[in-house]
Order: C-alpha cells, then sequence, then structure tokens
C-alpha cells in the first residue's frame, strides 16, 4: 500500500543516462533519443521564386542578384522571362524558379498604333497630330524645322480643284506638292517621322515611326490616311533592343526567342 502511494508521487516520465524517455509503472521505453530526432527531422524546402517585375533596370538587378550558371533568357513580343534554375546538359533541375518582365505598350504608342490604316476626319486628323507632336521629328525624311503641320491642317480647305498629283481619281490623291490654303500656298509633307517610347518598361527608349500620308479630298474637307508599313517590323526591333540590353546588364546569360 505504501508503495502504491508512493508511486502516485512520482513523475509520469523520467529519461535515463542514455537520453531515452522512460514512462511510470513499467519504465519501459516510450521513444528513444534517435528516433525523437528523426522524427522531427523535415526536408529542407527548395528556395523557388517567382516573381513579376515591369521597370527594366529593377528586372535586370533582380537577375543579376540571383542569376546562376543554369539562368536562360526567353523572350516574345509579350514579355521577357529569366528562368533561374533551368535545366543544363550536366544536370537536369525544376525551371519553376523565375522572374518575369511583361512588356506593356505606353498609352500613346497605344494611340498612334489605333490610328493607322485608318481613316480620319479632318478634326480626327488634328487631334492625333495634336497629341503626337511631341514625337514628330521629321517630315519627308528632313528634321522638323519651321514647318507647323497642325496649323497646316487647321487651314486647309480641301477642294475638287486642289492642286495636286491625281493617283487613279480624280478623289485621290497624295499631297506632296503645293496646294492653297486661303491666299497662301503651303507644301503638304508626304512623310512624317515619330519617335516614340513604345513600352513602359523602358521609356527613355524611343523607336522610329516612318509613316506615309494619304488625304482623300472633298468640298470642304478631307479624309487622311496615315500608314506605316514596318510598324510590326520596327516593334519587334525594339523587343529584340531591350532584351539585348537586359542581356549586357546580365553577363553571361544567353537569350531565346520564344
Amino acid at each position: 500500500m505504501i508503495n502504491k502511494i508512493i508511486a502516485l508521487f512520482q513523475p509520469a516520465t523520467e529519461t535515463d543516462k542514455n537520453g531515452n524517455i522512460l514512462q511510470h509503472e513499467s519504465y519501459r521505453t516510450v521513444k528513444p533519443l534517435e528516433h525523437n530526432q528523426k522524427f522531427f527531422e523535415l526536408p529542407i524546402s527548395r528556395n523557388v521564386i517567382q516573381q513579376s517585375i515591369i521597370n527594366k533596370y529593377d528586372f535586370i538587378e533582380f537577375i543579376n542578384e540571383y542569376k546562376s550558371s543554369g539562368t536562360k533568357l526567353f523572350f516574345n513580343n509579350e514579355k521577357i522571362k529569366a528562368i533561374f534554375n533551368y535545366s543544363t546538359a550536366e544536370d537536369a533541375d525544376y525551371g519553376d524558379s523565375y522572374v518575369s518582365m511583361r512588356l506593356e505598350q505606353t498609352r500613346d504608342f497605344e494611340e498612334f498604333q489605333n490610328h493607322m490604316d485608318t481613316d480620319l476626319s479632318q478634326k480626327d486628323f488634328i487631334r492625333i497630330l495634336k497629341r503626337m507632336e511631341p514625337y514628330i521629328v521629321a517630315f519627308d525624311d528632313k528634321k522638323v524645322d519651321d514647318m507647323d503641320i497642325i496649323e497646316i491642317a487647321e487651314n486647309l480647305q480641301a477642294t475638287k480643284n486642289i492642286n495636286s498629283v491625281m493617283r487613279n481619281t480624280s478623289q485621290a490623291f497624295v499631297l506632296d506638292t503645293e496646294v492653297r490654303a486661303g491666299n497662301s500656298e503651303l507644301t503638304i509633307p508626304r512623310f512624317i517621322t515619330f519617335k516614340i517610347p513604345v513600352y513602359k518598361n523602358d521609356l527613355k527608349l524611343e523607336s522610329d515611326f516612318r509613316v506615309e500620308l494619304f488625304l482623300q479630298g472633298g468640298d470642304g474637307g478631307f479624309v487622311a490616311n496615315l500608314v506605316c508599313y514596318k510598324l510590326e517590323q520596327s516593334i519587334e526591333e525594339t523587343v529584340r533592343e531591350i532584351t539585348s540590353q537586359v542581356c549586357k546588364g546580365c553577363d553571361g546569360v544567353s537569350s531565346y526567342m520564344i
């Protein structure tokens, strides 16, 4: 009876000199210390990075911080993606650790692009010229000097007897000679060159777009049409230039078009 009373006050478990946990009453081994250690040893998680960045310079800095010998760049007209753990010829890897930069067009370039090869009233033509005026750099491949094409467009009264080079019909022509606007004679440029930042990712990177101007005359007004023959090509060249600059900023990283 006394031994039972003493047992009631004994601790539920004890640890012997070997570190084994002993249970009250039988003092049998519940779980060896070594087994406990293995039970709590969990696998170390891989360092997986999945990040999206818009600014080109931040993108380059981020790649340089995490790049490895297996880092590769892949690009198209929508985004540039750096995969940090891409498989190499020696070692296979997951390819799930990356940083991507979505190529986002500027609002000004979207406005410019939306008005290409579209019939524009005199009012719309003037509006787009005013919107794009900071980006107009040349008329007929000559640098902009004192020609104010917006003033010309505002004052030009298109009539059937405009002195110009006709094309196909009496109504369709390109104004590339002298025309009358009020009491003065003006020269309308055939080609207008715009220099525009295409992507928000790098506003300092501007691309040239050479546009041909078509005008169709009528009584008291005209319809304008702007055509950029190398629009898609210029966009692709801009993407390649951004990718090239990223590669130069990340020494040792190769790029691939997808």
